[in-house]
C-alpha cells in the first residue's frame, strides 16, 4: 500500500525548528530524515509531520503552509525573577515561557471582549496608585480597596491555606490568577523558577496575574502581592527602579511596621520564630527586614541564597500531584467561572471552552465542579 506523503516548504521546517528552541540537533536525532525533507529529496508523511509539530509545540496546520507563518509576541517588560534583583527585558523568552504568555494573552482578550459584550464594569483600582504617593497611603489605599482582614494571621494554620485565602480575596475583586507550573497541561514542559517567579497583565477590564507554580508555596505569596501592586499602578512592568517600589509595598501589605517591630524586639534574626509569629514565609520576612532597615542588602541576599538552598520546593500546581486537585489553579479558578457564565448564557460553545482551558469532554466537567467548589 502506497503511502501518502506531504509537499512541505523547507523554510517552514526551518521555522519550527527555530521556534520551538530545542536545536537542529535534537530534531535531527528525534527525525532521522529530516536533512532528506530539508534538501526536498524525500517528502514527510503526515504521521511523521504531525510528530514533528507536537515535538515543536506548533500546531499541525502550520507546517503545511506555503510561507513561514509570522507570530508576533507581544513583550511583557518586567518579571519577578528568583533572586529578585529586578528587571528582565530580553528579547528571546523560552519556549515555555513564551507559549505561557501566548495562553494567557489569548484568555485574557476572550475575557476583555466578553465582559464588554456583557457590560460588566471595569475593575477601578487599576492603575489607582503612582510612585509620587507616600507608601503609608499606598498601603492603605490597597488594604481598602483588597478589604485584607487585620487579622487573618490568626486565622490561617498553613502558608497553602493563606494563598488560597489571598486567591479567593483578589479573584472577588475581578483579579483573574492562574498559577501553573507548566506550559498548559503539559507536565512535560516545566516552567523555569530560574527564568521568572511571575508576571501581571494590567486591563481594566480583566486584569490577570501569572504565578509559576513551580516555585514554593512560601514564593508564590509574595509575589502574588508583588504583581497585585503593578495592577494598582495599572502596568504589565514598568522598569527596573519599579521593582523594589512593588517589593516594599508587597512586604508592608503582608508584614506591617508596627506589626514587625513587636515581633523584632522579641525574635530579632530569629526568623523562624518570627515565621511562626506571623504566618507568612521567611522569605517575606527577610524582605520586610529589609524593608524596615533591620537588615542591609548583603545581609538579605545571604539569607535569600541560603533559604532557597535549604527548602524544598513544594509545588501545588506544578507538575506533581492529582491532575484535579491542581487543574482548577492551572486554568484560573475565576476565568473557569466565567467560561461556565459565557456557556450557560449561549455565548460560548463548548468546543470554544474546551479549546479556551486546554481541557475537554469528561475532563472539562471535573475541572469546572472543582473550580466551582474551590
Amino acid at each position: 500500500m502506497t503511502v501518502a506523503r506531504v509537499n512541505i516548504n523547507p523554510d517552514v521546517l526551518m521555522w519550527a525548528i527555530e521556534y520551538s528552541q530545542r536545536g537542529l540537533e535534537a530534531f535531527s536525532e528525534k527525525f532521522p530524515k529530516l536533512t532528506k525533507w530539508l534538501e526536498k529529496s524525500e517528502r514527510p508523511t503526515v504521521k511523521q509531520l504531525e510528530d514533528m509539530a507536537k515535538f515543536a509545540y506548533v500546531p499541525f496546520g502550520y507546517l503545511m503552509l506555503s510561507e513561514k507563518p509570522d507570530i508576533p509576541i507581544r513583550k511583557i517588560s518586567d518579571f519577578r525573577t528568583l533572586q529578585n534583583q529586578g528587571f528582565i527585558a530580553s528579547d528571546e523568552y523560552s519556549a515555555a515561557l513564551r507559549d505561557t504568555i501566548n495562553i494567557v494573552r489569548s484568555r485574557q482578550e476572550w475575557l476583555i471582549d466578553y465582559k464588554k459584550d456583557k457590560d460588566y464594569a471595569p475593575v477601578a483600582f487599576i492603575g489607582s496608585i503612582d510612585r509620587n504617593m507616600s507608601d503609608d497611603d499606598i498601603v492603605n489605599h490597597i488594604n481598602k480597596v483588597l478589604e485584607i482582614p487585620t487579622n487573618w494571621r490568626t486565622k490561617i494554620s498553613s502558608r497553602a491555606n493563606a494563598l488560597r485565602f489571598f486567591v479567593d480575596i483578589l479573584e472577588s475583586k475581578g483579579i483573574v490568577i492562574f498559577i501553573n507550573g507548566v506550559v498548559g497541561n503539559d507536565t512535560h514542559r516545566p516552567l523555569s523558577v530560574s527564568e521568572f517567579r511571575g508576571f501581571a497583565l494590567a486591563d481594566k477590564m480583566a486584569p490577570v496575574i501569572f504565578i509559576n507554580g513551580a516555585d514554593a508555596i512560601a514564593a508564590r505569596i509574595f509575589t502574588l502581592f508583588h504583581e497585585v501592586v503593578h495592577l494598582f499602578l495599572g502596568q504589565d512592568g514598568l522598569d527596573d527602579r519599579t521593582e523594589p517600589f512593588c517589593n516594599r509595598i508587597a512586604a508592608k501589605l503582608l508584614v506591617p511596621e508596627d506589626l514587625f517591630d513587636k515581633g523584632w524586639q522579641k525574635y530579632a534574626h530569629d526568623f523562624e520564630q518570627l515565621e511562626k509569629f506571623f504566618k507568612v514565609s521567611q522569605l517575606v520576612l527577610f524582605r520586610a527586614a529589609l524593608t524596615y532597615n533591620k537588615i542591609d542588602e548583603k545581609e538579605y541576599a545571604r539569607l535569600v541564597k541560603l533559604y532557597e538552598s535549604t527548602h524544598k520546593r513544594i509545588s501545588m500546581t506544578g507538575s506533581g500531584g492529582d491532575f484535579y486537585n491542581v487543574a482548577p489553579y492551572r486554568v484560573g479558578r475565576g476565568f473557569c467561572r466565567y467560561v461556565n457564565e459565557a456557556i450557560n448564557s449561549g455565548a460560548l460553545t463548548y468546543t470554544e471552552a474546551y479549546n479556551l482551558l486546554g481541557v475537554k469532554g469528561k475532563t472539562f466537567a471535573e475541572v469546572m465542579k472543582r473550580a466551582k467548589e474551590e
